[in-house]
């Protein structure tokens, strides 16, 4: 195959109709991204103006500069090499892949093969609403990764969607990843945890959890203007350990684990913006009262 030869602006496919794959899709639409289709296993319902196409091998793969991977970390060895051994690339087309965890040399099989392989994780949470996640995407900080060009086509593309493109290093990337999960998956899991808690101390659920939202987003507020050393509060924070002791007396020995998890990450936090050494002792007494091991 001759390489491809360059236009004026990408033409872009994505492989993959889950969440992540329509969003884009969706996000990339409405900055004015050409988008040929979505490549799915099955008929689904898709957004209006985003074309789902299905089979062995998306029709237009040929007829797009840029292939975006929107697939999950297990589906995506699997995927490259049925690419690869289906001769459909051609060289000088860019692969993307969204995986946060995994880097560009998941895609070795396809660069091989002429392309230009690079990854473009969206540092951000994506929801089963493709309307929703498109405009999450829209102005998202995204890690870049991969061979020149291909991370040159990603920013293009990060650009257009008025996203924040960063470099990652390959081995960076499961360090980087992490920090993403703990913005996100973990602050998922503290608010259904406050939510059982609060439950639990006789609120209906829906109450709870109409109180606990608008406390986590003033949290993050604060953290956006000030930065976690100066929006942190509470208890810790304070060195009140007699409050610390209330809190674990109530808890079940399970919550109690995670509580004290969290406690002590939250007083190194607290060291940092003037903790005394005496009330961290007391504070480090009270989580060692009645360990659960």
């Amino acid at each position: 195959m001759s390489p491809r030869r360059r236009t004026a602006g990408p033409r872009v496919g994505i492989i993959g109709a889950g969440r992540a794959g329509l969003g884009l899709a969706l996000a990339l639409k409405k900055a004015r991204v050409v988008v040929l289709g979505v490549h799915g296993r099955r008929e689904k319902p898709v957004p209006a103006g985003v074309t789902l196409t299905v089979g062995p091998v998306a029709p237009w793969i040929g007829d797009v500069d840029v292939i975006v991977l929107a697939v999950g970390d297990e589906a995506l060895g699997p995927l490259v090499a049925g690419l690869a051994g289906a001769g459909v690339l051609q060289p000088g087309q860019a692969v993307l892949h969204l995986s946060g965890a995994q880097t560009s040399e998941v895609l070795a099989p396809l660069a091989a093969l002429g392309v230009v392989a690079g990854s473009m994780h969206p540092l951000m949470t994506v929801s089963a609403e493709p309307e929703r996640a498109a405009k999450h995407f829209r102005g998202a900080t995204f890690a870049l990764e991969g061979e020149f060009e291909a991370v040159r086509v990603a920013d293009r593309l990060v650009r257009a969607l008025g996203g924040v493109a960063v470099m990652i290093a390959p081995e960076a990337k499961p360090l980087y990843h992490a920090g993403a999960v703990f913005a996100s998956n973990y602050l998922v899991t503290a608010l259904a945890e406050a939510e059982r808690l609060l439950e639990r101390a006789g609120l209906p659920r829906e109450t709870a959890r109409e109180a606990l939202v608008p406390l986590a987003r003033a949290t993050l507020e604060n953290v956006a203007a000030m930065g976690p050393e100066a929006a942190l509060t509470g208890p810790v924070a304070r060195g009140d350990a007699a409050t610390v002791k209330r809190h674990r007396a109530a808890l079940e020995p399970e919550d109690r684990r995670l509580y004290d998890a969290l406690a002590r990450a939250t007083l190194a936090l607290a060291k940092t913006k003037g903790l005394s050494p005496a009330a961290e002792a007391a504070l480090l007494a009270a989580l060692a009262e009645g360990r659960t091991l």
